[in-house]
């Protein structure tokens, strides 16, 4: 009987891809669950570094939407590559040269996507979720940070957001 109930939780469950920066988050504890599709994911690391993480059938829109916002032409290889990819934490200008490195050495290349505290003046993180929500408004963001991350790029990240008109999301 056992082997039976074994075999079957086996089978039937779901596995994650692995993460390419952990993420530490305090503890909490929230009565809503989280979304299971049409998520994406905006991970603040203990370094204050920013990552991405999208579902797969979003994920080659969402780069051809930032592509055309920051006049990046890209492969269909270069697509492959960033369809493979379960999160991201590269600027635009770095893209290509970071989809066209060997997967080990895109696991350890993650300088984070840029949000400047001060200014405001580069914000490809807002930017990659709102031409994400442009291009699928049914995406929910999360927004997931380490216990060693700053509150000040929290902050930044909610009031770019606001300043979108994009109130609404979840902190994982």
């Amino acid at each position: 009987m056992a082997w039976l109930l074994l075999s079957f939780f086996i089978l039937t469950s779901n596995f994650r891809d692995p993460e390419t920066v952990a993420v530490v988050t305090p503890t909490s504890v929230s009565n809503e669950k989280m979304a299971e599709e049409n998520m994406m994911i905006a991970k603040i690391d203990g370094e204050g570094k920013f990552m991405m993480s999208f579902e797969e059938d979003d994920r080659i829109p969402a780069l051809e939407k930032m592509g055309d916002k920051y006049g990046v032409k890209f492969t269909d290889a270069e697509k492959k590559a960033f369809k493979s990819l379960p999160e991201f934490g590269v600027p635009m200008a770095e893209m290509r040269q970071y989809l066209n490195l060997p997967a080990d050495k895109q696991a350890t290349y993650n300088p984070g996507i840029p949000l400047d505290t001060i200014g405001g003046a580069k914000v490809e993180v807002v930017d990659w979720i709102m031409e994400s929500k442009d291009m699928n408004p049914d995406l929910f963001l999360a927004i997931k940070g380490d216990e060693k991350s700053e509150y000040k790029q929290f902050k930044t990240l909610i009031k770019q957001k606001k300043k979108k008109n994009m109130n609404k999301f979840q902190l994982i």
